[in-house]
């Protein structure tokens, strides 16, 4: 469906004033839904998930007058980005459109000029807010703080158990126990440490209280974002027709199997039916006092040797991980880019070596 912009569609001082908000949490914990949710709101504009901020940002982010130079080359790293192309936009109106974008302007408003460009599968009249979700956020919260300072976040967290075992349903990251445990603490640390710098512009809500009462906690955060709620947004599975019609069966069902059906709680701490007891004692122990501070409840195992090497393995494997990609973010751009649009590296080379995918 075509979204409605506002008249002109180029109007950099009322984009400007947009707010716009960011969903943050770790892969499999329910973001994808909520944006869905939100995407079907007919003020809110939510594009598809692709980290094009965290990608482009570097280059981007002190340029304060946009000439058509900057924004042809801006308009060709965009199209070049992973999973741009799910926004479904005419790649010569787009061109156009950034064009257009000549003049004065923050790198904040040229973003926002973006995503109102994303074609909604709803109808959209009189934005009035733009939000945006990718899993990355969670291991950049600061960056994306101190880049959109006025911006408010909405952190979704699963209970890391069952965040766990979903992860290891798909293969876009390495199916380890211990490593998973790991990144889900260190996305924990990070927003918690955001938290205690801009406290009034993050809303924290579990995965597991959200599908249980939907309507409740959508009003909530209608409410912290100065929205009204809008009731229909419940039915946003409702599209699985037109979705299934664009994109192929098999990767909607396979990453994004929430946008099909209703918001549904059946999954809540499946964990404690599913997952192996040496699982659980190995993820409690990683996770540490990070489950108590993000509200669930952990056991404090007997210490052993296998255990402990797990443990020490799953830091060790995942630090120099996000280490090496912090290191990548001082590439010179076009190395960066090619590398990032490559997609989760670590993942892609496990599943393709080990997994013979």
């Amino acid at each position: 469906m075509n979204q409605i912009f506002m008249n002109p569609e180029n109007d950099k001082s009322h984009i400007a004033s947009l707010p716009m908000f960011f969903i943050i949490g770790r892969p499999r914990s329910g973001t994808t839904m909520l944006a869905s949710l939100f995407d079907a709101h007919p003020n809110i504009m939510l594009p598809f998930e692709c980290p094009l901020i965290i990608n482009i940002y570097s280059k981007y982010h002190k340029i304060s007058y946009w000439d058509k130079s900057t924004l042809l080359g801006l308009y060709q790293n965009l199209i070049r980005q992973r999973k741009f192309d799910s926004w479904r936009i005419d790649p010569e109106d787009f061109k156009s459109y950034i064009l257009s974008l000549e003049g004065k302007a923050s790198f904040e408003t040229i973003i926002k000029a973006v995503y109102l460009k994303f074609n909604s599968f709803f109808e959209k009249h009189d934005i009035r807010i733009i939000g945006d979700k990718n899993p990355v956020y969670a291991i950049y919260p600061e960056t994306l703080f101190r880049l959109f300072p006025n911006a408010q976040f909405i952190y979704l967290l699963r209970d890391y158990r069952d965040n766990i075992l979903s992860i290891q349903k798909v293969d876009f990251e390495a199916p380890f126990t211990a490593l998973l445990a790991f990144r889900w603490r260190f996305a924990a640390k990070r927003i918690e440490k955001l938290k205690k710098k801009c406290p009034r512009q993050i809303y924290t809500i579990r995965y597991e209280d959200l599908v249980q009462y939907p309507e409740l906690h959508l009003r909530r955060m209608c409410d912290f974002l100065g929205i009204h709620y809008d009731a229909t947004v419940l039915d946003f599975y409702r599209i699985k027709d037109e979705l299934l019609e664009k994109f192929p069966r098999g990767h909607i069902e396979r990453y994004h199997s929430s946008l099909l059906n209703p918001v549904d709680a059946t999954r809540v701490f499946g964990w404690k039916k599913t997952m192996p007891l040496h699982d659980v004692i190995t993820a409690d122990t990683v996770v540490g006092k990070y489950a108590s501070l993000s509200g669930y409840t952990s056991q404090r195992w007997a210490k052993n040797i296998p255990v402990l090497f797990k443990a020490a393995t799953g830091f060790a494997y995942g630090y120099c991980a996000y280490q090496l990609r912090f290191a990548v973010d001082h590439f010179p751009f076009r190395l960066k880019s090619y590398i990032r649009n490559k997609g989760p590296l670590m993942a892609v080379l496990y599943n393709r070596w080990i997994l013979k995918k």
